[in-house]
């Protein structure tokens, strides 16, 4: 077995050799999405002014799977949570290369987080069968609402990294060594992404890499054996993904406010909101991954019992109120049919 002492040099050096690998891998796939011509064609609705090569999520796929499974103790567990995250990161490539029907992608997430379930990774709020199903429930939610993080360059990648670096610590504090190897192979190839991701962009991650960091790190976290009971262990949880819920709570109540469909895409997220409050999109990224880092940091702080839940919950829920109000109040649906816009946002910013 992995010896204690080793477990932080070893998930450093994981985590490094993932960026590392990262590096390497995101310029070639990017040279193969513009020869095959996935692309991400600039419209109404979108950021970006010119065609984006896709595929960068499949080096972050790459990178983040292949040096945790070398380990000599992978286990049956962890084989099972990387097939579902291929089985997630693969229906999302076949959803950048043509849409796929949403009935068929949600199949397929309800079997990787079901997957995951057998594999271990469980919120234990009720004692019984209905875990399973709030389970599921919770790991298809947040594996989309990373999906809906994708909507800026840097924006998910800031998250996912700021996000999968507090997972390491709290998996280095446990001892637990391959949970903590996962999350910094994650942190890590997100790392090396963003390098080419950061304004302007030069390569997107698309659905195969969004759907692929939600899921992965809402398994990492449930993963952890965190050193307190199942009220605060749930807390952990949900602060450390809490930037993604807010995000999809005030799109949704945003589009179901203005009678419009949650189903169509449009820059009316957090991001885009802080975009139109006139903050450059580095800024905005550095922003999210700031706000990603607090909740995180605070979330790791409840799972291993520094601070009470409820002295860590109540005042972010308070802040993320105060902040929730004036950002839904923006005037970001221009009127009539079409996608939507921040109204007033600079695009070229």
């Amino acid at each position: 077995m992995l010896q204690e002492s080793n477990s932080l040099l070893v998930v450093v050096v994981v985590g490094m050799v993932a960026c590392l690998l990262s590096l390497v891998a995101v310029p070639t796939v990017r040279r193969v999405a513009v020869r095959t011509g996935v692309l991400d064609e600039p419209e109404q609705g979108k950021m970006h002014t010119g065609a984006t090569p896709y595929f960068g999520g499949l080096a972050i796929g790459l990178s983040a799977l292949l040096i945790p499974s070398l380990f000599q103790d992978w286990s049956r567990e962890a084989a099972y949570i990387g097939v579902a995250a291929i089985m997630v990161s693969v229906c999302g490539l076949v959803d950048d290369l043509r849409n796929l029907n949403p009935f068929v992608r949600l199949a397929v997430e309800v079997i990787a987080a079901s997957i995951a379930v057998h594999a271990g990774a469980r919120m234990e709020v009720f004692g019984n069968w209905l875990d399973i199903g709030l389970t599921v429930v919770w790991l298809v939610v947040i594996t989309n609402s990373f999906n809906l993080l994708d909507n800026m360059d840097g924006a998910a990648g800031s998250i996912a990294t700021a996000t999968g670096l507090a997972l390491v610590v709290a998996a280095v504090l446990q001892q637990q060594v391959l949970v903590g190897a996962l999350a910094a192979a994650v942190a890590g190839a997100c790392v090396g992404f963003l390098v080419y991701n950061w304004h302007p962009a030069s390569i997107f991650m698309g659905d195969a890499g969004s759907l692929l960091l939600g899921f992965l790190l809402a398994v990492i976290s449930l993963k952890l054996r965190w050193s307190t009971d199942h009220v605060a262990s749930i807390t952990a949880v949900v602060m450390i993904m809490f930037p993604a819920v807010f995000d999809t709570t005030l799109v949704v109540v945003s589009r179901v406010r203005a009678g419009r469909s949650i189903m169509v895409g449009g820059t009316d997220h957090t991001s885009h909101r802080l975009h139109g409050l006139g903050l450059p999109v580095r800024w905005v990224a550095v922003s999210l991954g700031l706000f990603a880092t607090i909740c995180a940091t605070l979330g790791v702080m409840v799972g291993r019992g520094v601070i009470h839940p409820a002295t860590a919950l109540l005042p972010l829920i308070l802040a993320a109120s105060v902040a929730f109000v004036p950002l839904l109040k923006m005037r970001v649906y221009a009127s009539g049919a079409g996608r939507i816009s921040v109204l007033g946002a600079d695009d070229s910013a």
